[in-house]
């Protein structure tokens, strides 16, 4: 099918490029980058200063639109970095890093500090905390069905590393506390029909 030759082709980026090429041709809708596949990085253009599109929206001007008027002040775009939560309908990890890494972001400081302006508030630590909440949430909803079901004790979740984000599940920086997994013979369809 010509699938599998970009970065994340074999995650959601693939998915919905399969859907719209191979199931639903011919046809496209435009999601909404701060609610569908959220990043939580940067949507603006930060520097230098001399930049061509300083302080603009990275998203192309829409028809009609000029340079000039694609920024936030000017409505034509959100900051996704600071989207609502339960807005959310799905979310990649890239900037804010893996929930099983237990590590949160951090302002990078690249050697070349004529770039710091654009890298030191490129995500943001509460937004990613909370998308790594509910991460940890649907996690422990599959631990809890697992025990329902087919009887598998949940993992401890006594971690004290950022409980507040991480539920419990890690015990410090890189130090993931995994999930009992189930049998390899166990049915998930008695879970997910």
């Amino acid at each position: 099918l010509g699938y599998g030759g970009f970065q994340g082709a074999m995650a959601y980026q693939g998915a919905v490029a399969y859907f719209y090429d191979q199931l639903a041709p011919n046809t496209a809708v435009e999601l909404d980058i701060c609610v569908w596949n959220q990043v939580v990085a940067d949507v603006i253009f930060r520097g230098p200063a001399k930049m061509e599109h300083y302080g603009q929206c990275r998203e192309y001007p829409r028809v009609g639109d000029t340079f000039e008027d694609n920024t936030p002040e000017k409505g034509k775009c959100r900051d996704c970095r600071v989207l609502p939560i339960d807005q959310v309908k799905s979310a990649h990890y890239t900037a804010c890093k893996k929930p099983w890494e237990c590590t949160l972001p951090h302002p990078r400081h690249p050697r070349d500090k004529s770039h710091v302006h654009r890298l030191q508030e490129l995500t943001n630590v509460t937004t990613c905390g909370l998308l790594f909440r509910k991460w940890f949430d649907l996690r422990y909803d599959f631990e809890n069905q697992l025990q329902q079901v087919g009887g598998i004790v949940p993992s401890e979740r006594n971690g004290k590393f950022r409980p507040e984000y991480f539920g419990g599940s890690c015990a410090s920086t890189g130090g993931y506390i995994a999930m009992v997994p189930p049998a390899e013979d166990f049915d998930i369809t008695r879970i997910y029909g």
